[in-house]
């Protein structure tokens, strides 16, 4: 019973922060909230509760500790809308009771239009660039493992650039053998500065549920996540997976409250231990659509 109140105590501490925070688009570094991973865009990012990979602790590092075997590697290609790209690269050793792992990831945004004043006509045009990197720790104690991570990011956009370090937290319970429960705080930093001024990261606070029915073995995983955020209105994710472990496995999610991003799927092959993953995720607005591969080693 006190572990029970302990773990909804830091639920709620690491939640409520998040609840009507949103205000419009206020916030920089808006290149945080672009995920990692081909499993979890291919299931709608609902992975706060699911990690079958260390892709998922990009989204809670309680969750580093959840891949089968010692040690992890994963290299990630991103080409994201029309001229936007991510490279991601991770690594991560567990021991019986804790991981420590990290991730780097570069993007860009390219050709962007230089304009000076009323003139409709570009003067030319520019580059954004951002860095992200991270340390990562994930322990358990008794059936539950917490989660830290302490990130650094980077951004240049034309000839200004900033920088900010911050943190994420995170949480995973299992409430029965079939059902886990998943928290995370993300981005909670300080101020990236432009030139003199000072903008609020994009903070996100997220909550999940994953439910494995025993009646399939365990092959089917069905998720769910509610994600709030500092700067805008607040998401649903829906996921499901089928996998039949060594072979293959089958993913698909959707978006709920977002303007343009609607059905994701996508799916792995595995070869002893290697996996390929890959995950498309579809855009209206003509933003076009988004392709991500990823290459996983486990050993």
């Amino acid at each position: 019973m006190i572990i029970r109140k302990i773990t909804l105590a830091v639920i709620l501490v690491i939640i409520l922060p998040g609840l009507g925070l949103a205000s419009a688009g206020d916030a920089s570094f808006i290149f945080l909230r672009i995920g990692s991973g081909s499993r979890p865009a291919a299931m709608a990012e609902a992975v706060t509760a699911s990690g079958a990979d260390i892709t998922s602790a990009f989204y809670n590092p309680s969750l580093l500790k959840s891949f089968e075997g010692n040690n992890q590697a994963v290299f990630m290609y991103n080409s994201y809308f029309s001229d936007v790209s991510q490279n991601y690269l991770a690594l991560a050793f567990k021991g019986k009771k804790s991981a420590i792992g990290g991730y780097l990831y570069l993007g860009r945004v390219a050709d962007l239009e230089r304009r000076i004043g009323p003139d409709p006509q570009p003067s030319g045009t520019f580059d954004e660039n951002n860095f992200v990197s991270a340390l990562s720790y994930s322990r358990g104690y008794l059936n539950y493992n917490f989660g830290l991570s302490l990130k650094y990011a980077y951004e240049r956009i034309d000839s200004e650039s900033a920088h900010a370090v911050m943190f994420d937290f995170g949480l995973l319970i299992p409430l029965t053998d079939e059902i886990s429960a998943g928290a995370a705080a993300r981005n909670i930093g300080s101020k990236p500065k432009f030139i003199s001024t000072g903008f609020d990261l994009s903070r996100e606070f997220r909550l999940g549920l994953a439910y494995k029915p025993e009646y399939f073995q365990q092959k089917v995983e069905v998720v769910a996540d509610g994600v709030m955020y500092s700067d805008i209105d607040s998401k649903i994710n829906l996921g499901a997976e089928y996998n039949f472990p060594q072979y293959f496995a089958l993913r698909a999610g959707y978006g709920i409250g977002y303007d343009s991003r609607g059905i994701s799927f996508g799916g792995g092959l595995y070869y002893r231990q290697f996996k390929f993953d890959y995950a498309f995720v579809g855009y209206k607005n003509d933003l076009g659509n988004a392709h991500r591969f990823t290459l996983i080693a486990t050993f």
